[in-house]
């Protein structure tokens, strides 16, 4: 049985005898199991050295011929349980709330550990599914022979013979046709119909029009037969994808996108990506109140031009906020990391805040906002704020630094941190101060 490795975003496991990592094939199994499986770069996922691995930007279980990585959120391993619940929750409505088309919802559900996480679930496996059929739809081949009433495909011999005599008029034919009910399909649609009743009115809709498109497939008898037969060497990932969230939900050990509980597995979630795009959309969501317009990784601005003005480094902020005028009067930069507040500096990088400067420089904008996860028992439920000053060039900047609650209730409270740096009537947008936090 494999060896069971588990850690936290942003540790080292370290390589020798007794030691995280056994051996130097530990290390490298890892490393060749994520090109395999995930399909990404992995030096944008770990930090590897000759004698320890760190894995970062991600979470889930990584299955490995030699060991099983199973990664927890940053924070979590400090926690108790009822607050790991939490943040399990609220990163599961992030996930939800990122893939969903309507960000008006984003925050505002509550996900109980006794089912109600089902719906962010189900919600990614319905938007994966639906982007996934839109680019390929599975269907193969398959012979039918049936007497029909004109003849199809070609005419069967003697079968012929003996149809016309028996049936005049009839004809034995024989043709082949693309079919969509394989049994990929049929577990899709048996994991649709087996969590529909689990689900919210809200989810149940996104379900239905799942089910609509896969019609034509027939429902399994029992999913547990068909998966000797499912062909995934010529499946695009998003399909792996969605074949492995079958096998965790119809095994019922999708108990939660993060924390799981006994033999529960977790899909592999890019949590920066995800805490990035849940940020802007919470903003663009956010913006017109302050009658602004928010723009999510825009590009064409660079750092510097060549001799033959070609721009090169080029720069994109998280999330810009642009007045009335185009002036961009905020710049939020997210970042997934924690902090250190014990260190005068914060734990803050010198490489954020020199790239924050340059956008707050380049974009000729003096309030700059450094956003971070807050999992930390002391302000993890109210968040934080400080505001740093600068001056560069002459020019005064203000760099806030922001923690959102991720261990608070729901994501409301996240929603409330970021409405006190925004104000309604087109005055400067960043406040001095963020009230009610203590």
């Amino acid at each position: 049985m494999k060896r069971l490795l588990q850690c936290e975003e942003w540790s080292k496991l370290r390589v020798g005898p007794g030691l995280e990592l056994e051996s130097l094939e530990e290390l490298t199994s890892i490393i060749t199991a994520w090109k395999h499986n995930i399909g990404e770069e992995p030096t944008a996922y770990f930090d590897v050295f000759p004698e320890a691995l760190v894995p970062k930007f991600w979470t889930g279980t990584l299955e490995t011929p030699l060991v099983t990585l199973e990664v927890t959120p940053i924070g979590a391993t400090l926690l108790e349980p009822e607050a790991r619940s939490r943040i399990d929750s609220n990163l599961s409505a992030m996930l939800a709330s990122a893939m969903s088309a309507q960000s008006v919802t984003a925050g505002l559900a509550f996900l109980s550990a006794d089912g109600g996480r089902y719906d962010a679930l189900l919600e990614v496996f319905c938007d994966e599914l639906q982007l996934a059929r839109r680019s390929q739809v599975i269907r193969r081949y398959v012979s039918s022979t049936e007497s029909l009433a004109s003849p199809r495909g070609r005419i069967m011999f003697p079968d012929q013979c003996y149809e016309s005599i028996r049936r005049p008029g009839r004809f034995a034919s024989s043709w082949v046709s693309l079919t969509e009910d394989v049994p990929e399909n049929r577990i899709f649609k048996e994991v649709l119909i087996r969590y529909r009743p689990r689900c919210s009115a809200r989810i149940r809709g996104r379900i239905d029009l799942c089910i609509s498109e896969l019609d034509s497939v027939d429902v399994s008898r029992d999913h547990r037969l068909e998966w000797a037969k499912v062909r995934t060497d010529r499946l695009p990932a998003i399909y792996h994808s969605l074949l492995r969230q079958s096998k965790a939900l119809l095994n019922e050990e999708g108990v939660g996108v993060f924390a799981g509980e006994k033999l529960a597995t977790a899909e592999i979630i890019f949590t920066s990506r995800l805490f990035e795009r849940f940020i802007a959309k919470e903003f663009s969501w956010l913006s017109p109140i302050a009658g602004l317009v928010s723009e999510s990784q825009a590009r064409g601005t660079f750092a510097c031009s060549r001799s033959d003005n070609k721009g090169v480094f080029e720069l994109i902020p998280d999330v810009r906020l642009i007045n009335g005028q185009g002036k961009t009067v905020l710049i939020v930069d997210t970042k997934w990391k924690t902090l250190d507040m014990r260190k005068r500096h914060l734990g803050i990088s010198r490489e954020d805040i020199y790239q924050v400067l340059t956008y707050g420089s380049c974009f000729n904008c003096p309030d700059i906002v450094l956003l971070y996860p807050d999992v930390t028992n002391e302000t993890g439920k109210v968040g934080y704020y400080e505001k740093l000053e600068s001056i560069l060039g002459n020019k005064k900047y203000s760099i806030h630094i922001v923690k959102v609650p991720l261990l608070a209730s729901t994501l409301i409270a996240t929603r409330e941190l970021l409405k006190k740096l925004l104000t309604v009537n087109d005055l400067p947008v960043v406040k001095s101060r963020i009230e009610a936090i203590a």
